[in-house]
Order: C-alpha cells, then structure tokens, then sequence
C-alpha cells in the first residue's frame, strides 16, 4: 500500500500537536507546582484531591470551633474563678463577724459582703464576645441583679441552655456553663441571709456559714468541669492537628510535582520537537521547510 505524503504530513502534524500538548502541561505544572490542573488531567486523582481538600475545610472549621469552646470556657472559668475569690472574702467576713471585738463592725462587714456581692454578680452577667457567659442561650435578660438593700435578686427566666458546637464529624461540645448551675447553688440565697443577719445585728449562723461553704464547693466542682472541658478541646487540638497534617501530606502526594523529574521530560520533548522537525526536512528536501 502507498503511503502518501498528505497521510504522513497529516501524520507529522499529529505528533507535532501531541507533543505541544504535553509541553504546555508539563509547563504548566512546573509554574503551578501542581500535577492537576483540570480534572481531566487525572480523573481519579482529582476526585481524591477534591475529597481530601474537603475533609481539610472541615478539619479546619473543628479545630476552629475547639478553640472557640476553649476560649469561652476560659473566660468561663476566670470569672468563675473571681467569684470564688469574692466567696472566699465573705466566708472570712463571717467567720470574723463571731469575733466579740467585732459587735461594733457588723454594718462594715455588710457593706463589705455587698460589694463583694456586686462583684460575684457582675461576673455572673459577664460576656465573652458579646455573648453572656452564664446566660445559656438566654441572650437577653441578665440572671442576676442588685437591689437598693444591696442583696442579690435572682431572674425567673431559664438559663439553663448549652451552646453546642461542632468539633468533629460525631462530636457537638458545650461551650458554655449553664447559669442555672451557678443559680442553683444556694450562692445567692446563703449570701443573702447572711447580709439580712449582719443588717439585723446578728452574726451569723452555722447553719448559713455552712450554707455559704456548700455553694462554695458547688462552684469549684464546676470549675473542675470546666477545666476538664478545656483539657478534652486541647486533646481534640492535637488530634485535629496531626489529622490535617496528614491530609495536607496525603493532597500534597496527590497534587505536587518532581521538578527535577519535570525539567528533564521538558526536556526531552524539545528534544523530540527538534528531532522530529529534522525528520520531516530529511524526507522532503524540496518542501515549505527549506524556505524557514
């Protein structure tokens, strides 16, 4: 069979527009550092690549969420943590109270126990982010105010909601402490009648000392949950850290190139471009090539 010159040019030209093609791409990959550039490219490594990007966003959204529990758990626990302080303050205050010295000093040590209760109150209706720390998912009254005697006024709405968060695929963390478990401690009420016995010129009881020393370990029994909150989001942190190394490795396997390996089949298709041209000028002297 003939083999005409139009089906060997056509030919010629064939391999020259294939050999172009694969420049381009190999081109292309060395200036994006990226084996993929259309998902033609590589079905099959580009449905993964898709598929682990993914699964990084979403690792990237956990361990953004783990953070923010972390942080509002903390602000959480530091106001926790002055209102201890302040309970501290007044259990010392009416233990002195007993103190036969102190008879005259009653009204003082209310005062004193009435500022400290503005301070336990004030970080009971805290925020952190413009959301209250204690208010549940109650984003509009307050649980606790002061009245004109100084002593505490609890709120009949309900705060006991959680603030849940999504930090990993079958895990909603709470982020926040319910203020029903602050305001269901007795707190309030023992410091309450406290300050109504040293109003009334009375030291107070055991029985409200002790009232006070309950609320007391209550609160810290929150706290050591909270702080094991706090300790479980650094865990997950971690864990969600190494994951989306990984996945960062296994999408960098998928997509990165060997520049070097690159460099040298560019290469070698200019050397192919070349040769190729040479063939053709070889077999025909007389055509359009001898006039470039």
């Amino acid at each position: 069979m003939r083999v005409t010159e139009n089906s060997i040019t056509g030919n010629y030209l064939y391999n020259q527009q294939q050999i172009l093609k694969s420049r381009t791409k190999i081109q292309m990959q060395l200036a994006t550092n990226s084996k993929i550039q259309t998902l033609s490219d590589d079905v099959t490594a580009s449905l993964e690549s898709m598929k682990i990007n993914s699964q990084i966003k979403k690792t990237d959204v956990y361990l953004d969420n783990a953070k923010k529990v972390q942080q509002f758990m903390d602000a959480s626990l530091g106001s926790l943590d002055s209102i201890t302080s302040q309970i501290q303050k007044i259990m010392t205050l009416a233990v002195d109270a007993e103190n036969p010295l102190n008879a005259n000093n009653l009204g003082l040590m209310s005062d004193s126990i009435k500022g400290s209760l503005t301070s336990i109150i004030q970080n009971v209706n805290a925020k952190h982010n413009d959301m209250p720390l204690f208010g549940g998912t109650n984003f509009r009254d307050v649980p606790v105010t002061q009245d004109a005697d100084g002593k505490a006024v609890l709120s009949a709405e309900d705060f006991s909601g959680e603030m849940k968060t999504q930090v990993s695929q079958n895990i909603k963390q709470a982020m926040n402490i319910p203020g029903s478990k602050i305001l269901g401690s007795g707190l309030f009420e023992s410091i309450n009648s406290i300050i109504d016995s040293l109003d009334a010129g009375n030291v107070p009881t055991s029985a409200q000392k002790a009232d006070l020393e309950a609320a007391y370990k209550n609160l810290l029994n929150i706290q050591s949950l909270g702080g094991q909150t706090i300790n479980r989001m650094d865990d997950l942190s971690q864990m969600l850290t190494t994951q989306q190394t990984n996945l960062q490795y296994m999408l960098a396997d998928k997509q990165n190139i060997d520049p070097a390996e690159l460099t040298i089949e560019l290469q070698y298709k200019d050397y192919l471009l070349q040769l190729t041209n040479k063939l053709l000028a070889m077999n025909y002297p007389r055509t359009l090539f001898d006039y470039f």
